[in-house]
C-alpha cells in the first residue's frame, strides 16, 4: 500500500468559527468520510478561551479523530499590535516545524492571513503551498480606512500575499477578478482553480414547518414581509448604513420587518438604528451559533448583503450569498461586489445598487418589492437553484479535489 500523503490545514481561527464549518471543513470532512481516502490531515488552530467547545463539538472532534485527523490547538491572542500577532506567527511556526519533521510536506489555509504565515513556514521549511479563499485582505483594509496605503502594516501585509501567491503550488478564488489578477498581473507559476465559496445547501434547505416555527417564536405574522441580515456590522461592513438603508425602504412599505442576527451587544444596535431613527418595533435583533443559524433564513423573505463598495471588493466571494440562494431567499447587494452583483442580475436573484444611499435604495424598492410579491414556492425554488450550481457542494467539491490533487502530486 502507498504511503499516506500528508497535509497540513493551518487555519487562524477557531475550529468550530462558522467560516471553517461552513465552508472550508465541508471539503475536508468529504475526505474524512471516505475510506479510501489516501491523504492524513493534521490540523492547527488558535483557540480562544471565551468560546470552549460544546460536549457536542467534543463528540464530533473525537469522531474526525477517529477518521485519522490529528489536531494542535494553539492559543489565539486578542488584540491588532504586532506584539499579539508575532505570539501567534511565533507559536504557528513551532507547530509547523514539529509536523514537518514527522514528514509533513503539505500545507493548505483559509484566508490571506493565515495565507501569508503559511507562507513564510512553507517557504522556510521547504513544504507546498495551497492557498484556498485568497482575497487581498490588505486592499480590503484600505477600501474601508482600517489602513492607509503608506502604512507599513498595509505594506508588508500586501508585500506578503503578493508573495504567498508567487509561492504556491495551488490558488483557490472566487472571482474572475482574482483570476485575472493572479495569473495575469502577478503571473503566477502555480496553478489557479476558480472557486466561489462553498454554502452547506443541505444545511440551508428551506423547511416549511421550521419557518412558522421561527416566525412563531419571534411573533412575525405571514404578512409582513422580513428582510434579513445576519452578520456583523463596521469594518468590512457597512455600519449604521445598514440601519439608514432599513428606514427608507420602511417609509415605502410599512409591512416589511427587519430580522438581524449579530454577535453585537444588543444595546449597539439599538443606538445604531435609534440613530437613524428606525422604531424598536420594527426590528428583531438575535443571536445565533452556526449549528441553528438556518432557522432564521428560513423565516425571512429577502435578504441582505452589507457590503460598501470600492476597488477590492471585486475579489470578494461571500459565504452569505450561497446561504441566501440555497435557503431560498434573493438578495440585496452593492454594484462591483464579487461576481455576486452580476449573477443577481443576470440569473434574477437579486437587486443591485450603487451604495446605501438614500436615492439608491429608494429607487431599488421596485425591483425588491416584485420579489416580495412573487409566489413564494417558485421564488425559492429558482434561488435555491441558481444556488446550488454557483455555490453548491456538488458542483464545487470536484474543482477542490483538482486543487489538492495539484498540491499533493508527485514532483
Amino acid at each position: 500500500m502507498d504511503k499516506p500523503k500528508t497535509v497540513v490545514i493551518f487555519l487562524y481561527n477557531r475550529f468550530f468559527d462558522a467560516l471553517i464549518q461552513g465552508n472550508f471543513w465541508l471539503y475536508i470532512n468529504d475526505y474524512l468520510q471516505n475510506p479510501d481516502n489516501d491523504i492524513r490531515f493534521h490540523v492547527v488552530t488558535y483557540e480562544d478561551s471565551r468560546f470552549p467547545l460544546s460536549d457536542e463539538q467534543k463528540r464530533i472532534v473525537e469522531s474526525w479523530k477517529a477518521q485519522g485527523l490529528e489536531w494542535t490547538q494553539l492559543t489565539w491572542h486578542p488584540g491588532t499590535g504586532i506584539r499579539s500577532k508575532l505570539k501567534d506567527i511565533w507559536a504557528g511556526l513551532l507547530a509547523v516545524t514539529t509536523l514537518r519533521a514527522k514528514g509533513y510536506r503539505h500545507i493548505v489555509t483559509l484566508g490571506s492571513v493565515a495565507g501569508t504565515y503559511a507562507y513564510l513556514y512553507a517557504r522556510l521549511l521547504g513544504m507546498r503551498l495551497f492557498l484556498y479563499q485568497f482575497e487581498p485582505h490588505s486592499e480590503y483594509a484600505i477600501d474601508n480606512g482600517m489602513w492607509a496605503e503608506d502604512s507599513l502594516v498595509y505594506k508588508i501585509s500586501h508585500a506578503l500575499e503578493y508573495r504567498a501567491a508567487r509561492y504556491a503550488t495551488a490558488i483557490a478564488s472566487g472571482t474572475r477578478f482574482m483570476r485575472q489578477r493572479v495569473e495575469e498581473t502577478w503571473q503566477v507559476k502555480g496553478k489557479f482553480f476558480k472557486i466561489a465559496t462553498v454554502a452547506n445547501d443541505r444545511k440551508f434547505t428551506f423547511n416549511q414547518h421550521e419557518r412558522d416555527a421561527m416566525r412563531a417564536k419571534l411573533g412575525l405574522n405571514d404578512d409582513q414581509w422580513v428582510l434579513f441580515y445576519p452578520g456583523k456590522f463596521g469594518s468590512l461592513y457597512y455600519y449604521e448604513e445598514t440601519a439608514w438603508m432599513y428606514r427608507w425602504l420602511r417609509e415605502l412599505e410599512p409591512r416589511l420587518h427587519f430580522l438581524i442576527v449579530t454577535p453585537h451587544e444588543d444595546e449597539e444596535v439599538l443606538a445604531m438604528f435609534d440613530k437613524a431613527g428606525v422604531e424598536r418595533g420594527t426590528y428583531t435583533i438575535c443571536h445565533s451559533d452556526y449549528a441553528d443559524i438556518h432557522h432564521y433564513y428560513f423565516a425571512a423573505d429577502f435578504a441582505v448583503i452589507a457590503v460598501p463598495p470600492g476597488p477590492s471588493k471585486q475579489f470578494i466571494s461571500n459565504i452569505k450569498v450561497g446561504e441566501y440562494l440555497c435557503a431560498g431567499l434573493p438578495f440585496l447587494i452593492t454594484k462591483g461586489v464579487s461576481e455576486d452583483y452580476l449573477v443577481a442580475e443576470e440569473l434574477g436573484v437579486g437587486v443591485v445598487v450603487e451604495d446605501f444611499k438614500e436615492e439608491y435604495v429608494k429607487a431599488a424598492w421596485p425591483s425588491i418589492k416584485r420579489f416580495l410579491e412573487m409566489e413564494p414556492e417558485a421564488r425559492r425554488k429558482h434561488c435555491r437553484e441558481v444556488g446550488l450550481d454557483y455555490r453548491g457542494f456538488d458542483s464545487l467539491n470536484p474543482v477542490f479535489k483538482q486543487a489538492m490533487g495539484q498540491l499533493t502530486e508527485a514532483r
